[in-house]
């Protein structure tokens, strides 16, 4: 069964899977030895809307591999998860942990760029791969060795889609108000590059620290200016803070955001709106990276998942899709050292061989001999050879009467 370790300190509870699946002796023959899958993940802060259901897609499928008999020649897969608590130093200490003492295969699920930058140095130096949720650009710059694999879309990538969306609406003149983080900062010049491509014009821009007490001189300078309508690439914390200062000062430019900003109820659990109001979030538009919800291999997620047709899980169908990539590259490889099983990972999910989706589909495909295109839970997954994934779809939402309603995908 699979084994689910977590820090009791920070993270109370689990699904009930992990509760049956929490001992597992240590065999003796390090052959038999469990392949070790550690996470870190959001499970407390600005994160913790997300950290629990990616922790549970990845042990759904290690359960699903191991109650088959798990992985080169019958060694059952483990997973060990630990709190980010959303900010770089956490995870940095659960990175220690899980490398130094754990002594894990990979690390899966790592939601957030700025902690999945403080931990890839560690992971290099000792030759662990991390398969991240985070969208900076900088994660996977530089000489990785193959380490590093991105199931997300970059930073650049974000900032397209609320361009296109504000050009579609017949905005022409727009503002930007970002947040000074990783992610949010990759996004700016993309988002101008397509503004201005479609003839539009940015007119102001203003940025914020993430913790400021406050962001009115900021909103302000903003929305004073002559414009239609404003970028907010933020977090929950912060947004909710500018739509309030927003709505305060009457002020008509519509808002456009990330769904990770100001959901209500979309992959968020409606954070935001609970903050707010109906009527300060009437109207606010927001995007997200999404998945192809009609595919077979994605109704079958939601079924591990155990949650009603057509419920939005990106983050952690794509947490999926990278346990289903890394498990099935190291049966390919013979091995779970990671130096090694990385290389068969653009075989499985750029070769054009026969398209599979599911992780047991994928492993049985592998076993045979097979040429494989894994079309995955979350969406078919492909790379560029830095590791950056390919071609990822955005929805887009506006929040009406306190709900999300998708206007369709960019």
């Amino acid at each position: 069964m699979t084994k689910l370790i977590m820090n009791r300190r920070r993270f109370l509870g689990t699904t009930a899977a992990g509760v049956a699946a929490s001992t597992l002796a240590l065999p003796a023959l390090a052959q038999n030895a469990p392949v070790k899958f550690g996470m870190i993940t959001p499970l407390t802060g600005g994160g913790a809307s997300y950290g629990p259901n990616i922790v549970k897609a990845a042990q759904a499928i290690a359960g699903q591999i191991n109650a088959a008999g798990g992985i080169l020649d019958g060694r059952q897969i483990e997973i060990i998860a630990e709190d980010s608590e959303t900010n770089p130093t956490a995870a940095v200490r659960a990175a220690r942990k899980l490398l130094d003492v754990d002594q894990v295969n990979a690390i899966v699920g790592m939601w957030g760029s700025g902690p999945t930058l403080a931990v890839k140095p560690l992971a290099i130096e000792k030759g662990v791969s991390i398969s991240c949720l985070g969208a900076a650009d900088a994660i996977t710059e530089g000489d990785h060795g193959g380490l590093i694999w991105r199931f997300q879309a970059t930073g650049r990538e974000w900032g397209v889609p609320p361009a296109k969306a504000m050009l579609a609406a017949g905005h022409k003149k727009v503002g930007i108000l970002a947040v000074q983080t990783a992610f949010t900062q990759s996004m700016i010049g993309p988002f101008v590059e397509t503004i201005e491509a479609g003839g539009g014009e940015v007119v102001v821009q203003a940025e914020v620290k993430p913790d400021q007490p406050n962001f009115r001189a900021e909103v302000d300078k903003v929305m004073g200016e002559d414009v239609t309508a404003v970028f907010l690439p933020a977090y929950v914390t912060q947004f909710t803070s500018i739509a309030k200062e927003w709505f305060r000062g009457g002020y008509d430019a519509e808002l456009y955001t990330l769904t990770i900003a100001a959901s209500a109820g979309v992959n968020g659990g409606g954070k935001f709106i609970e903050a707010v109001g109906a009527e300060v979030g009437e109207g606010i538009n927001h995007l997200q990276a999404t998945n192809d919800s009609s595919s077979a291999a994605y109704k079958e997620f939601e079924g591990l998942m155990g949650v009603e047709p057509g419920t939005f899980l990106p983050f952690s169908a794509l947490c999926a899709d990278s346990m289903a990539v890394h498990v099935a590259a190291m049966e390919k490889a013979g091995t779970p050292d990671a130096t090694i099983y990385t290389k068969e990972i653009l075989g499985i999910t750029n070769a054009g061989g026969e398209q599979v989706g599911g992780a047991l589909n994928l492993l049985e495909a592998i076993r045979a001999g097979k040429d494989v295109d894994y079309t995955g839970y979350g969406m078919d997954v492909a790379f560029h050879p830095d590791g950056n994934l390919k071609d990822r779809p955005f929805a887009h939402f506006v929040i009406k009467d306190g709900k999300d309603v998708e206007l369709g995908t960019i």
